[in-house]
């Protein structure tokens, strides 16, 4: 269905769905159906709402997930870190690995600490 008008609340056209959602609304559409011979009515509407998920374990000092400020052209050490389950941040620049497997392979003098909370190309899992 093709999306004609999108109205916020409180404009023209939202107003009647205003009343009767208040706070809960986000937005009408107004679509048309492919053969265009009818005009459907829709409304977004909050069902929902929590504080967002904070991760714990990115917290500067106490971080499990550390990031690797390792060379381009240090290929063996870029190579270790794969090994041991790095990941590569393409926003930060730098590798993503455990802090405990960083310590293990003795990469304790490549750890950044507090840049891991930039990297937020690279999901960690506990």
């Amino acid at each position: 269905m093709e999306i004609i008008k999108t109205y916020k609340p409180g404009q023209d056209g939202s107003k009647r769905y205003v009343q009767k959602y208040g706070e809960q609304l986000c937005a009408v559409r107004y679509r048309r159906s492919p053969c265009k011979r009818t005009v459907y009515t829709t409304v977004e509407i909050i069902v929902a709402q929590r504080d967002a998920y904070q991760r714990q374990d990115r917290e500067r000092g106490n971080s499990k997930w550390v990031a690797l400020k390792i060379g381009q052209k240090e290929l063996t050490l870029r190579g270790e870190v794969k090994r041991i389950g790095g990941r590569w941040s393409r926003v930060a620049k730098v590798w993503v690995v455990q802090r405990s497997l960083a310590q293990s392979a003795n990469l304790d003098h490549r750890i950044v600490e507090g840049l891991v909370t930039s990297c937020t190309d690279i999901p960690t899992w506990d």
